[in-house]
C-alpha cells in the first residue's frame, strides 16, 4: 500500500473556499471541512493517508484568529485521526518598504 502525505497551504486553501462560496453559497459549510476525510476522498484503493500537514499563520485580527483556532483545533482533536493532522503555525508580520526599496518586517 502506498503511503500518502498531504501538504496544505492554509492561506490558499481558505481563500479558495471563500472564492468558491461567493459562486455557490452552499460551500460555506466547507469552512468546517474534516481535512482527513476530505483528502481521503482523492486516494486510490492502493493508497493510505498517513498525515495531513497544514501550514498557516495566525491572523492579526483577534476575531479571525479565534475562528481559525476553532477550525484547526476541531481537526487536530478528532479522536479517530488525531495523529494524522499536523499543524505548522507561524505569525503574520507587518512588512514595510524602506526608503532604499528594501523591505523590513516588524
Amino acid at each position: 500500500m502506498a503511503r500518502v502525505t498531504v501538504y496544505i497551504d492554509g492561506f490558499n486553501f481558505y481563500y479558495g473556499l471563500r472564492t468558491k462560496r461567493r459562486v455557490a453559497p452552499a460551500w460555506a459549510k466547507a469552512y468546517w471541512v474534516n481535512l482527513v476525510k476530505f483528502f481521503e476522498m482523492f486516494l486510490r484503493e492502493d493508497q493510505e493517508l498517513i498525515k495531513v500537514i497544514y501550514f498557516t499563520a495566525s491572523p492579526l485580527n483577534q476575531d479571525k484568529s479565534s475562528r481559525q483556532s476553532a477550525f484547526l483545533n476541531a481537526n487536530k482533536d478528532m479522536k479517530y485521526h488525531k495523529s494524522k493532522v499536523i499543524l505548522i503555525r507561524k505569525e503574520f508580520k507587518q512588512i514595510r518598504e524602506l526608503s532604499d526599496g528594501r523591505y523590513s518586517g516588524s
